[in-house]
């Protein structure tokens, strides 16, 4: 860890102390040493030498060092390239080398301290909030679409500049007049900077540090001088900031795992919360809503082995021809699509276009039932997780939840229970043997499925309507059942029957 003499000054707070510094702010010193003319051709940019002022006015050198003048000094012999702290008053050397020291000590056992709550897998708020120790101005964390993602804690919310007023109450940042200079800013610069709005908020000074998480904008931390002025020191305290934020990005899985999925929704699938405001603003960006209706799809590769060096972003790529205008990212190696067109123009061919893209590329589809609200797009995904199961691995098919719903929960009864207790006893009548069965019994469910609809079943199983009707009256003739006369409760224990008769009854 290095700091800056800026750091040092402020920090030092020693009594008539003037420091002579030029507009750049470095972070690049690391320790304190006694100067001693005979060295003066070997001295260290990282260090800051502690000097009297004869034996500094009698030294050149054009590198950029840093020094502690004791005793008052013509600015003008000093080298422009120079960063001098400047006490006239008589001090004891020893004293004031201590008090540097110590400087440099407490800023490293804060640094300690900081890596072990990474390390011990602390909240990134909890991390924030000890990387900014040092600031007397409070700050917040955006993502890279100036959502906000969380702020110092210690901030008195009764003492508000205009544009913290709109953070906190939109949970974004405002959208600039100049937003592609200061785009620009945030992919060409690494460095803090300073930034004043060219419009109603041009009175108000910020300082802003974008955020790199393994060489990609994740966002930025920022702040106003709303309690004290954006000072050098300022500046480099949240420099310093900035490069813990980012080291703990980096194993903190809270908002970036994988930077190939919107942080927002990577939270909502692993049940953390999200801000309403701040989950509206990105949907807003994507023209989408938190109560909008969507299926989940999820696409993997087909019998394949997923290494580290498999990647899903091509594929991606493609997805995105077919589901035009749909929310598709990648999770976990599995790419996901947020379906918000429920009711495609051309059904039939859409669905042919999907399994040519599977049979194409080797993958395999799942699909969830449809959501109202986005929050519940954990349960979305874990449908499509249970579908998986009960795919083939070698096939490219698509699974929809509807489909195994009942399977599932006959296979989580079956854990608990013996099946064949839950059979309606009436069909027991059937040839459990007889491979023909299996028809009865595949048309008698697809018949209830569908709401006794025999048209609607026929479609389901793909066979013609006279069919269903000969296969529904062999079962009345074998089991003596009237459907017409059973109640709702009844139809529902004839449906879960099929299902688990159908588990042991030959193809």
């Amino acid at each position: 860890m290095k700091l800056s003499i800026d750091i040092i000054f402020e920090q030092l707070a020693w009594p008539d102390a003037a420091l002579i510094s030029g507009k750049t702010i470095q972070l690049n010193l690391s320790g304190i040493r006694f100067y001693r003319p005979e060295n003066g051709h070997n001295l260290c940019e990282e260090l800051l030498y502690l000097s009297d002022a004869k034996q500094l006015a009698d030294l050149q050198s054009p590198k950029s060092l840093s020094f502690i003048c004791l005793g008052p000094i013509d600015e003008a012999l000093l080298d422009p390239h120079w960063s001098v702290i400047i006490i006239p008053s008589q001090t004891d050397a020893g004293e004031l080398f201590d008090a540097v020291q110590a400087i440099f000590d407490r800023y490293q056992r804060w640094l300690e301290h900081i890596n072990e709550a990474i390390f011990n897998g602390q909240t990134l708020q909890a991390i924030l909030d000890e990387a900014c120790r040092y600031l007397k101005n409070p700050a917040a964390l955006f993502d890279d679409s100036q959502g906000l993602l969380m702020r110092t804690s210690n901030m008195n919310l009764d003492k508000l500049d205009a544009i913290w007023a709109h953070v906190l109450e939109k949970g974004y940042s405002l959208k600039e007049v100049d937003s592609i200079n200061l785009s620009e800013k945030f992919r060409t610069q690494h460095q803090p900077f300073y930034y004043q709005s060219p419009d109603t908020f041009g009175n108000i000074k910020r300082l802003i540090a974008p955020i790199l998480v393994n060489g990609q904008l994740f966002g930025s931390l920022a702040m106003t001088e709303l309690i004290s002025p954006l000072t050098k020191s300022e500046y480099a305290n949240l420099w310093l900031a900035q490069q813990i934020i980012e080291n703990a990005l980096k194993v903190n899985d809270e908002f970036c795992k994988n930077l190939e999925t919107p942080w927002y929704l990577y939270r909502l699938i692993k049940e953390k919360y999200v801000d309403p405001h701040i989950l509206a603003h990105h949907l807003g960006l994507k023209d989408r809503k938190i109560a909008e209706p969507y299926a989940l799809w999820c696409f993997s590769p087909a019998g394949k082995i997923i290494d580290s060096d498999f990647s899903t972003q091509g594929y991606s790529n493609q997805l995105s021809r077919l589901f035009k205008d749909q929310l598709i990212f990648l999770f976990e190696s599995l790419i996901l699509v947020c379906d918000y067109k429920l009711e495609p123009e051309n059904k039939k061919q859409f669905h042919e276009l999907i399994l040519d893209f599977l049979a194409k590329r080797e993958f395999k589809a799942t699909k969830s039932m449809v959501f109202n609200d986005i929050y519940e797009i954990n349960l979305a995904y874990l449908q499509c997780q249970i579908a998986n199961e009960y795919a083939n691995d070698a096939a490219c098919e698509i699974i929809c939840f509807n489909d195994i719903y009942a399977d599932h929960i006959l296979t989580v009864l079956d854990r608990h229970t013996k099946l064949d207790v839950l059979i309606v006893p009436q069909l027991k009548s059937l040839n459990q043997q007889d491979p023909y069965t299996h028809e009865l019994l595949l048309c008698l469910r697809a018949y209830i499925a569908n709401g006794k609809n025999i048209t609607a079943a026929a479609d389901s199983l793909k066979i013609h309507r006279h069919t269903v009707v000969y296969r529904l009256k062999n079962i009345q003739k074998l089991t003596g059942l009237n459907y017409e006369m059973l109640q709702d409760d009844m139809m529902f224990q004839l449906f879960l029957s099929c299902g688990i008769l159908l588990r042991n009854v030959p193809q």
